[in-house]
């Protein structure tokens, strides 16, 4: 091997991660090799010295032995043939790791699975080592346990933040360069998504600082205009019910996440508190998911409701969502050490058609309940459209709630054959008086008696794999 072997190599196919964790970590250590590669050429380039595809070094101008510049030379050939050696021995991974992708499909299911299943296949020290060498792509990585995951994503809050004010500062600094502070072009919108995303880390910091047990399943601070993040409230390794929160326009991890937090905490102890009076001692894990940037009305430019308004009405960014979503749900079972796991979408407003498009993409294969709610329309009219068994997917649509049943995206789903539940007041089959949902914020949140509204009560029970009890509209 030389170095032309090395600046050939193609890691691009294993960015897709359809070779499990050993593609993700051959990648890796490639990115690794060619980029102290490029600081050795750099360092020889700043002294006049010459690297050679066979690993020797050379100045360009003759020189005597001894002299410091020759000494040099030497050194630098020592760290460049050690080098290719460290490559020689990552070759035959990259290539068994891309003859592992052609014979993997692009489906996410067998991609999460795949994923999983190595995971658990690796010992201890492996895992570890995996952990050391690229927790970045690790943190995040659908099919991965949460046990993992959580604690690396934590210990990637500082170096993102460090990042991100670098970030901020060097897009002020070109601004000051830019004729008229850069009002004529984009550059000042970059450094207000930065600095939002500075304050979506510091909400992160806060929910983890009040309760250290949440576990953080995402935290991705470069893929979208916005932060990303999903927090779990329980162990969705292994409890017997996950449901997984979708929400819609001008949510974001700053304004949005601990209210979504917090309704997830108590639907979670209303699911539970259900489910010990069936008699049943099984685990509930809920989890809120901002993983899609959803309309925003508030932004850097001066047309941000006008393109809210816009985004909103078209699906483009739910299908955007729909497949980080669906590779999230396959993610969640196959992290799951319980075969027989129950898994609930609850898509609000605009998120429900991000779950819509989700499931029929495929992430069905994962779902076993969904509830649409507050919802404009989800492009579906039978659970057959979904992939969902019959009886299986639920609508509630709330008194003065203007954008449930907009029908913007194929109609009014509680005018379809889905399984319609109640938001009005009324007494559940436990005694317990709920108090109605009123407008399109209300679906989740207590009412003033302290429970939950008719239609938390309903998300409740069904997330429990208890549909028996739900009320019905």
């Amino acid at each position: 091997m030389d170095l032309t072997d090395i600046d050939v190599w193609d890691v691009e196919p294993l960015d897709q991660l359809s070779a499990g964790l050993e593609g993700v970590l051959v990648a890796h250590r490639v990115r690794d090799i060619r980029r102290r590669l490029d600081t050795l050429r750099k360092e020889a380039i700043a002294d006049d010295l010459h690297i050679r595809q066979d690993g020797t070094v050379s100045a360009v101008a003759p020189i005597a032995d001894g002299h410091p510049l020759h000494v040099h030379a030497q050194l630098l050939e020592v760290a460049v043939r050690e080098l290719i050696g460290e490559a020689l021995l990552v070759s035959a991974d990259l290539h068994h790791a891309l003859s592992l992708r052609s014979q993997v499909g692009t489906d996410l299911r067998d991609k999460a699975v795949r994923v999983g299943e190595e995971w658990r296949a690796f010992s201890p020290d492996r895992q570890r080592q995996m952990l050391r060498h690229a927790p970045g792509l690790i943190a995040n990585l659908d099919g991965i346990p949460s046990a993992v995951r959580s604690p690396a994503n934590l210990d990637r809050i500082q170096s993102e933040r460090a990042r991100l004010q670098d970030d901020s500062v060097r897009i002020s600094q070109e601004l000051h360069r830019e004729f008229f502070g850069g009002r004529l072009s984009n550059t000042g919108a970059g450094q207000w998504y930065a600095e939002r995303k500075l304050e979506d880390l510091d909400a992160l910091d806060e929910l983890f600082r009040a309760e250290p047990c949440r576990r953080l399943l995402l935290m991705d601070m470069r893929s979208g205009e916005r932060g990303f993040a999903a927090i779990a409230i329980g162990d969705p390794d292994t409890a017997d019910h996950i449901s997984v929160t979708i929400p819609g326009l001008n949510t974001n991890v700053k304004d949005s996440m601990r209210g979504m937090v917090g309704e997830a905490t108590r639907l979670r102890a209303e699911a539970m508190h259900q489910l010990e009076l069936a008699g049943r001692k099984e685990s509930v894990a809920t989890i809120a998911w901002i993983g899609y940037d959803a309309p925003q009305v508030i932004g850097p430019g001066k047309f941000d409701i006008g393109r809210a308004s816009f985004d909103v009405s078209r699906s483009s960014k739910a299908g955007i969502a729909a497949d980080a979503l669906g590779s999230f749900f396959h993610g969640l079972r196959a992290a799951s050490v319980n075969d027989r796991v129950h898994i609930t979408a609850l898509g609000h407003s605009y998120g429900s058609l991000a779950t819509s498009l989700a499931l029929q993409r495929g992430a069905s294969a994962a779902v076993d309940d969904v509830v649409f709610y507050g919802s404009p329309g989800v492009r579906a009219k039978v659970e057959s459209d979904l992939g969902i068994a019959d009886r299986h997917v639920y609508v509630m649509k709330a008194e003065g709630d203007s954008i449930a049943g907009f029908g913007r995206f194929g109609g009014d789903p509680t005018r379809t054959e889905f399984h319609r539940l109640s938001t009005a007041e009324g007494i559940t089959p436990d005694g317990v008086k709920h108090e109605r949902a009123f407008g399109h914020a209300e679906y989740a949140r207590t009412g003033d008696n302290g429970e939950l509204r008719m239609s938390g009560y309903n998300l409740a029970v069904v997330v429990a794999g208890l549909p028996e009890l739900a009320v019905v509209a």
